[in-house]
């Protein structure tokens, strides 16, 4: 959830005591998972990519025009011909004369649709078996919609689902499978051979945002990350597996997919098959913490196909907070644990595609037990140069890598001395520590190595931007945030950005905050960055930030909102504001998106998933927020096991909560909701509601599709919401029909 300045703003539910700021008071992450105003109007434009997906309007029943062009669809991985085998995709060796090879690409509302000369079906995955279906479909089914990426050096083809647009068409073991692989491989590309001398099927268009320029093209949910994500539940084992379990305190909750694997004893070990080469790890873990709260140390023994590579050293420093879902204290006797995982990384020399990676717990491996969640492989680029005429830290100003010693003096000469110089200030490859004093920047580009290779490090690991133009590229933050104090700054980057600040290629953690952003900031991005194992916001928009981004960044084990917009009154109001392309894994507490107030601020193509005790998108007027105003627009969003219990409550996986103000002017479109912990869709609040909620789908939620609580008051419009397979049914409504209006358009079915 949003935190505070240090303005002296009243915040309920998480808030114990208010984040301090000093500067706000004046200056007021390829390892996506799985998968469009008040009034009652018909919007006019629908802002659809061509990957989106989108809950498209049903087309009217027509029968298909026949291109003249048929295709055979080659799989580079096996060069074996893609056909119909009886209403399931397979790979043969076939002539150019068998039909059930043959395929026709159809135009359909803004994706292709790819039939079947032989069967007339479609390639699908309607039913979510474990093939791929040929199959008939409904007109409004998105499952047979699909989007054709091309490869512009080789010409190959990548295959991903409008439905699941996280899974591609991609062939293992001679099968053909969709998932969320890496679109990089041949067993994910294709090769369109046109028959009878036609042209070949155009890629799917896409649609270009120009202010500011998108990252991806609308719709491609999620960031686009360079690593491998390996669940560990999925792979070689003699240990436990844990799970699945939404309980919270208990460790399965909090892990990915809420599953995850415990090695206890000696041999005990869990191992992966690297699908691409790497030469780095990721290993998010827990180890049991010390009895004083101050975590104990251990190692962890790393095998690359059998043979010993090295130690990964692992501490529950980081990890373990007490008090139950409302608390995050570090003293243990207190009871109510939770907040259990951190991560090691390390780089471990080079791995091969299709090596064996083993986490084996050998003799001199000590803690009493390990639960590994996952592992990320990584291929990290060498380090980067030295921009010409950038003040070195070592050179030029004296900082001493690597001794342990206190660098904050030397790192802030250096800032000061690049700022009279109108130059940079280069972080080479190291760790730095910053032990006294956080680091105040200005009109200034703060260049890293690589988010591997630069590392500023300690409690003071923080730095506030004092000016316009604060840059940052290229490296680490490593905090030493044991507990959450929201009296200390102790955030990797603080206060009020300015004009024209960036972040890029950052890596944050274990700090409390990522980054708290205070106004005045106009146009700061944020992007292609990592925000992990924090207690709390990832990055917090405060104060009047405005026209800023963040995009294709990943933020996992937050404790508190992994993104938030927060416009506190009696400070500016947060205008254009926008979330996107960011996949967001496990936070802890609170929500992975949320706004509270603001004008025409937007959450969309995002992924979020494994949300512990809260909603996965929150719109609220709540914490002494602004009135929403203009658009606020939530659409392309995908929200995977979200929703929680917190507070006495059981909150929906999207909740619009009018607690303390009306909320008006949202849309909420093209929203995927799977297996939601409680709920799919909740409203509540005692102030208007004004809303417009069109193609959402909610598939399995465990209790209610919809809730409507008993003091809602206003008017939201339904259309095309589709639910399926409640524990509990449809629509549970409480409202009173003289205060609150519940329009149905058309489309909607399951409630």
């Amino acid at each position: 959830m949003a935190k505070a300045c240090s303005l002296l703003f009243s915040r309920i539910g998480f808030l114990l005591v208010l984040i301090l700021l000093p500067a706000c008071a004046d200056k007021a992450i390829r390892s996506s998972i799985s998968p469009e105003t008040a009034t009652l109007t018909p919007i006019a434009t629908l802002d659809r990519g061509p990957t989106a997906t989108s809950l498209a309007l049903p087309a009217p029943s027509r029968t298909a025009t026949l291109p003249a062009t048929y295709v055979r669809i080659r799989s580079l991985g096996e060069e074996k011909y893609l056909y119909d085998g009886g209403g399931r995709a397979m790979l043969g060796e076939l002539p150019p004369s068998e039909f059930t090879a043959h395929w026709v690409i159809e135009d359909y509302q803004d994706s292709k649709r790819i039939w079947n000369r032989a069967s007339g079906n479609y390639l699908s995955i309607e039913h979510l078996k474990d093939f791929v279906e040929v199959i008939p479909v409904e007109p409004t089914w998105l499952s047979p919609r699909w989007t054709l990426e091309m490869e512009p050096a080789s010409g190959s083809i990548v295959l991903r689902n409008v439905w699941h647009n996280w899974q591609v068409l991609y062939v293992e073991g001679g099968q053909v499978k969709y998932g969320d692989v890496s679109t990089r491989q041949d067993a994910a590309r294709w090769a369109f051979e046109p028959l009878e001398g036609g042209n070949l099927p155009t890629p799917t268009a896409t649609q270009v945002v120009t202010i500011p320029t998108a990252a991806r093209p609308p719709g491609s949910r999620g960031a686009e990350l360079p690593w491998i994500e390996y669940e560990a539940e999925d792979g070689m084992t003699n240990g436990e597996i844990l799970g699945p379990d939404r309980t919270f305190g208990t460790i399965a909750a909090e892990s990915s997919g809420r599953r995850a694997v415990r090695l206890q004893g000696v041999g005990q070990y869990v191992q992966f098959r690297a699908k691409e080469a790497a030469n780095a790890i990721v290993v998010r873990f827990v180890i049991p913490d010390s009895e004083d709260g101050q975590g104990l140390e251990a190692t962890l023994s790393l095998y690359i196909d059998g043979a010993f590579r090295q130690k990964l050293h692992l501490t529950s420093r980081y990890a373990w907070s007490y008090g139950g879902e409302e608390h995050t204290y570090n003293v243990p006797k207190m009871g109510g644990a939770h907040h259990f995982y951190d991560e090691a990384r390390a780089l471990i020399g080079e791995v091969a595609a299709g090596a064996r990676v083993k986490l084996q717990v050998d003799p001199h491996d000590l803690a009493e037990y390990y639960v590994i969640d996952l592992i990320d492989l990584e291929y990290v680029p060498p380090p980067l140069t030295r921009p010409e005429g950038y003040l070195s830290l070592v050179e030029d100003c004296g900082a001493i890598p690597n001794d342990g010693r206190d660098d904050s003096a030397a790192i802030q000469a250096c800032l000061d001395r690049a700022r009279a110089a109108r130059t940079g200030v280069w972080i080479p490859e190291g760790t730095f520590e910053s032990l006294s004093r956080a680091l105040e920047v200005a009109e200034t580009t703060v260049q890293g190595a690589g988010m591997w290779y630069s590392v500023i490090r300690g409690p003071f690991a923080t730095f506030n931007c004092v000016g316009d133009r604060c840059r940052y590229r290229d490296f680490a933050i490593l905090g030493e945030t044991v507990t959450r104090n929201d009296a200390t700054p102790d955030n990797g980057f603080n206060g009020g950005a300015g004009s024209g600040s960036l972040l890029e290629n950052i890596w944050v953690e274990h700090t409390k905050v990522g980054y708290w952003v205070g106004g005045p900031t106009n146009g700061l991005v944020i992007r292609n960055s990592r925000f992990r194992n924090l207690f709390a916001d990832g990055v917090n928009f405060c104060s009047g930030t405005s026209n800023s981004i963040v995009e294709n960044s990943h933020f996992r084990n937050t404790g508190d909102d992994a993104l938030a917009s927060w416009s506190p009154k009696g400070s500016g109001v947060n205008t254009n504001n926008v979330f996107r392309f960011n996949t967001v894994q496990i936070p802890w507490r609170a929500n992975c998106f949320a706004i509270y107030g603001g004008r025409d601020n937007r959450i969309e193509d995002n992924l979020c998933y494994d949300v512990v005790t809260y909603p996965g998108i929150l719109i609220a007027q709540h914490f002494n927020s602004n009135p929403f105003e203009g658009e606020t627009i939530v659409q392309r969003n995908s929200l995977i096991r979200a929703g929680g219990p917190m507070f006495k409550a059981q909150h929906g996986a999207l909740k619009i909560w009018a607690s303390q103000g009306e909320i008006q002017g949202l849309v909420v479109r093209d929203l995927w909701i799977e297996s939601p912990t409680f709920s799919g869709i909740e409203l509540d609040g005692t102030y208007p509601v004004r809303a417009v909620l069109e193609r959402v789908e909610v598939r399995e939620p465990a209790t209610w599709g919809i809730v409507l609580h008993s003091h809602l008051t206003g008017e939201v419009f339904f259309s095309f919401v589709r639910i399926a397979g409640a524990g509990e049914g449809g629509l549970l409504d409480y409202t009173a029909k003289r205060r609150f209006r519940l329009v149905r358009g058309e489309g909607n079915s399951g409630w």
